[in-house]
């Protein structure tokens, strides 16, 4: 504007300092799609119920510029909770990634893990693991209850109810970022020494801590072993309300019931991704009390955002009886994909017998119908924010997908599978464009794999098709192809950032990549992985990405922010991560199926290690045999 810079210098060096610091910083953000920065055109689809969510309205009026947004006069009364509880904004939730989120929970006040560990002695870090681990893994796969566990970890070893030092390292090893030198290693090994001494002693917390180890495959057999001799699975009606007024009989039946819950929970999804015959044959014959009138059953979960006065809830009582819900319909199904009505393919794999197949699917989709329209509002598709919600609905649309995949089409059929098929598809799609909109996927979810490796595939088989379908395609003019290009690569981004915290991640990321064409790899090398022409396109500027990940390990280490646990060896510690060519895999013994389309298809050319021995390069020198203990993801 012309002024001299000796005065902007002036205005710079005595500006208002103590008028700066009360200025509120701006902490709204929107992550931007690779590739193609708006929404495709295929997922505005009449019958998408997310589109109109709150999450994507906000997200578009943030970049608008707007402050104010129409899905705050639609939204209706939060759930039940006591007078005394914050009304919760919206503002907050819908504007800002959850990570950047702090948990509030004075029970955590009281503890002292120092107590129950040795290996660490700074009680202060060790509350914030396992105030992170509450906020983030505790959201999806939930093992034990959250108010039993630390009452009883302030009473010292003695109190061993429902907490024990088993639970706690194996709590703690959880919550801590993995490497071979940091605490979550030291954790980790010392759960694991507390095993062996444990293990043949079924209780509780003994399964809980089970439920936590179980990338172990024989670990989680262990917990349900443990359940049934103890009678978890069938154990007496003496509900929380009901149950005896000793305070420490209450907490144990409490945590009983609950974690009869929390391990049916976690074997229906265990199955459902390795494709395997439940254990668990029914749900527990404890009935599930109402969110809304005994919150205090499931336990609430407090967040405040920066800069935010307010408390936000994360509804988790509404969320673990919907997952609970969902997942007596999983397991069913499952016992069902594995019954007596299968007859076995020429492929391998095992189909419903024709004359039952439409009918047993239809069946399953009127519960899974059901238990969609009967959400509590804080679930609903316009009102879910958080990852734990998103993650739910789009295990929701993956399960009809994978269902009417299955299904043979007939002059009678055909339209009504078609459309139940494609809209599953879109939704699912449009979930994890939310989920990255809204929160990223640089924050460490061990959880996110297996949605975007589902997104990853099918997205990149929709390429293919279109390309196969029409030769002389113009690519870089084609709107189409390019929207649909955008998706594998938005998958192959969140594989990638997942990676730095996950091994497992970066297995998916390089079968991925393996099975793109070279146009896409190409877009993957410019628009999402950046990697450095200097370099000849052949890998990542190595220094960049191991410094930032060294960088990120170190300040955990220095402030005790929580990440995540890696499921094997650390990958690309001192090594190139984005070569897929010159670094042999080793140490792959995964049962997870991958590339699976259908409830119907054969698991067993779709595992994790069988692809990868096919697809990439394996170390022929590392062998294992079906003695080795456990099987990892």
């Amino acid at each position: 504007m012309g002024g001299p810079p000796e005065s902007i210098l002036r205005r710079i060096k005595e500006g208002d300092l103590l008028l700066q610091l009360s200025l509120k910083p701006e902490m709204r953000f929107r992550y931007v799609f690779p590739y193609v920065s708006e929404m495709p055109a295929h997922l505005y689809r009449p019958d998408n119920p997310y589109i109109e969510s709150c999450i994507y309205e906000w997200s578009a009026l943030q970049r608008s510029g707007f402050e104010m947004s129409t899905c705050t006069n639609k939204r209706t009364t939060d759930s039940p909770r006591s007078s005394s509880s914050p009304e919760p904004r919206p503002e907050s939730i819908y504007l800002m990634p959850f990570h950047a989120a702090e948990i509030i929970e004075p029970l955590l006040n009281d503890i002292f893990p120092s107590k129950w560990t040795v290996v660490c002695t700074d009680d202060v870090l060790m509350r914030r693991l396992i105030a992170a681990w509450l906020s983030a893994e505790y959201q999806w796969i939930v093992v034990l209850q959250k108010d039993c566990f630390p009452q009883d970890m302030a009473h010292g070893p003695g109190r061993r109810g429902c907490c024990s030092s088993l639970l706690v390292n194996a709590v703690l090893a959880n919550a801590s970022y993995w490497s071979p030198h940091n605490l979550a290693y030291q954790f980790l090994a010392e759960a694991k020494r507390l095993w062996e001494l444990e293990s043949d002693t079924p209780r509780l917390t003994t399964i809980q801590a089970a439920i936590l180890g179980a990338y172990c495959i024989l670990i989680y057999k262990w917990a349900v072993e443990m359940a049934t001799q103890i009678g978890l699975l069938s154990p007496p009606r003496d509900s929380f309300l009901d149950g005896p007024v000793n305070g420490k009989q209450r907490r144990k039946t409490l945590s009983r019931n609950f974690t009869a819950w929390a391990l049916f929970n976690f074997q229906a999804l265990h199955v459902y991704i390795l494709f395997e015959p439940p254990l668990i044959k029914k749900p527990p014959d404890v009935p599930l009390p109402d969110p809304a009138t005994n919150p205090e059953w499931y336990g609430q979960i407090w967040l405040k955002y920066p800069g935010d006065s307010k408390l936000h809830t994360t509804h988790f009582p509404y969320q673990f009886q919907a997952q609970c819900q969902v997942r007596v319909t999983m397991n069913d199904m499952w016992m069902e994909r594995f019954g007596s009505s299968r007859q076995s393919s020429p492929e391998g794999g095992t189909t419903m017998l024709p004359s039952t197949q439409l009918e047993q699917t239809t069946e399953f989709y009127a519960r899974l119908k059901a238990w969609f329209d009967s959400l509590p509002d804080p679930l609903t598709p316009p009102r879910i924010v958080f990852p734990s919600q998103i993650l739910l609905h789009s295990n929701y649309q993956n399960i009809l997908a994978n269902r009417y995949e299955s299904i043979t089409p007939t002059s009678s059929n055909v339209e009504m599978t078609n459309t139940i098929k494609q809209a599953a598809s879109c939704n699912f799609e449009t979930l994890l464009r939310f989920y990255y909109l809204r929160h990223g996927f640089s924050y460490g979810d061990q959880f996110l794999v297996q949605p975007l490796n589902t997104l990853g595939f099918w997205s990149l088989s929709k390429v293919h098709a279109i390309v196969s379908q029409n030769h002389e395609i113009h690519e870089e003019n084609n709107s189409e192809l390019k929207a649909t290009q955008s998706t594998p690569l938005l998958a192959a981004k969140g594989l990638y950032e997942q990676s730095a915290s996950f091994y497992l991640d970066r297995l998916t990321l390089q079968l991925l990549r393996s099975k793109m064409r070279p146009q896409e790899r190409n877009l993957l090398e410019s628009e999402v992985l950046f990697y450095d022409r200097d370099y000849a396109g052949h890998h990542l500027p190595g220094n960049q990405h191991d410094n930032r990940i060294k960088s990120e390990e170190n300040n955990k280490k220095k402030d005790g922010q929580a990440g995540s646990q890696t499921v094997s060896d650390r990958a690309g510690d001192n090594k190139d991560q984005g070569s897929t060519e010159k670094e042999p895999i080793r140490e792959v013994r995964s049962k997870w199926v991958v590339t699976v389309r259908s409830v119907d298809d054969d698991p067993e050319i779709h595992r994790l290690q069988k692809l990868v021995k096919d697809n990439l390069k394996l170390d022929e020198t590392v062998e294992w045999s079906d003695e080795d203990e456990g099987a990892f993801y």
